[in-house]
């Protein structure tokens, strides 16, 4: 008895102390460096939501983890290191004087080992003779899409997308990635791309590489993994076994391509919309819980579900049909019944 006892004590005693660990860190994700502001039971109204995330993510069993597992496997004939400073400068102008500070900001946060507070960051840069692909991977805090007092931070994470001139470049597995089309001066091509806009992906390869070239860097990437690592997943996101290449395709097939992919950022925007107003309607209501008893069986015994599930496109119930062409990238026919759509898939 005085053992079970004091197991109880000692529980009581980390768990106060993690929740005031998690208390400070709320704070500073609601931009309240002191908590000043930030009452107890608006923190309460968001901790049952972040457990509840936590448990979600280490569920899906068989994935990695581990943001830095989940990049690109080297290609045949290339390796990979981790990055350094000296990796950016065959991508940047020759002349730095009039670049363009935004682009110039995104170069060289490719070679940060810090993304914020909180944040788990995996950059790997790929070698093959002269040439170098640099790709990088955040991952933010589960508290920025669980918890109504970094709502700022969250819409601040979805709204990013290309910077300078976005443009429809491959759908990898049900994962859209767009080329941003650096200003003038700079040496190299940048793509991005997001998963529930708490893993932001980002690549930089070499102008002369052709987007054929950068097919196998994308083929083994883990958007799987990432997906089920994220609070707002996106259901079948990773299973699909199809890469498109906006570039193999006609016109027509481009055209129902981009339709595509406008339609699912519009179904984002819905989603991401309908998530802030659920989450405003929690904090509202948050008072009457925390003095109830609400939060004690949402933690323990509740349905909160933090994880947002959609339909991602059934590509593969669809009929395919590939032919391997002069350069070896196998392209294909997707016949879904809709429009007609091209793919590349991996050889």
């Amino acid at each position: 008895m005085i053992r079970l006892f004091g197991s109880f004590i000692m529980l009581a005693i980390t768990a106060s102390g993690y929740m005031y660990f998690d208390y400070r860190m709320s704070a500073k994700w609601a931009g309240r460096e002191d908590a000043e502001g930030l009452t107890f039971t608006e923190y309460l109204s968001g901790l049952s939501g972040r457990i509840a995330g936590l448990a979600s993510a280490s569920a899906a069993s068989g994935l990695p983890t581990k943001l830095a597992d989940m990049l690109p496997k080297p290609p045949e004939g290339w390796t990979a290191r981790p990055v350094s400073a000296a990796d950016i400068e065959p991508f940047l102008p020759k002349s730095a004087a009039n670049a363009d500070k935004k682009a110039m900001a995104a170069i060289e946060a490719m070679v940060l080992a810090d993304g914020g507070t909180g944040t788990e960051v995996a950059t790997l840069a790929y070698e093959r003779g002269d040439r170098t692909v640099l790709i990088r991977a955040v991952r933010y805090p589960n508290i920025i899409f669980t918890s109504f007092m970094a709502m700022e931070q969250r819409i601040t994470l979805q709204m990013q997308s290309a910077e300078f001139r976005g443009t429809e470049f491959m759908t990898v597995r049900g994962l859209d990635v767009t080329e941003d089309l650096l200003p003038e001066g700079f040496r190299g091509r940048y793509f991005v791309a997001d998963v529930g806009a708490q893993i932001h992906l980002r690549v930089l390869a070499p102008k002369r590489m052709k987007d054929e070239d950068l097919v196998p860097f994308f083929e083994t990437l883990h958007v799987q993994a990432m997906n089920a690592s994220v609070i707002d997943k996106v259901e079948g996101l990773g299973e699909v076994p199809v890469i498109v290449l906006a570039s193999a395709m006609d016109t027509a097939e481009r055209d129902a391509y981009l339709a595509a992919v406008a339609a699912r950022e519009a179904e984002a925007a819905t989603r991401e919309a309908a998530k802030r107003l659920e989450a405003e309607a929690e904090a509202t209501k948050a008072p009457a819980e925390a003095t109830g008893g609400g939060f004690l069986s949402g933690l323990f015994g509740g349905s909160d579900d933090t994880g947002v599930k959609t339909e991602t496109p059934d590509v593969s119930a669809g009929k395919i049909g590939c032919e391997t062409g002069k350069d070896g990238v196998k392209r294909c026919k997707v016949d879904t019944g809709a429009a007609p759509e091209a793919s590349e898939a991996q050889p």
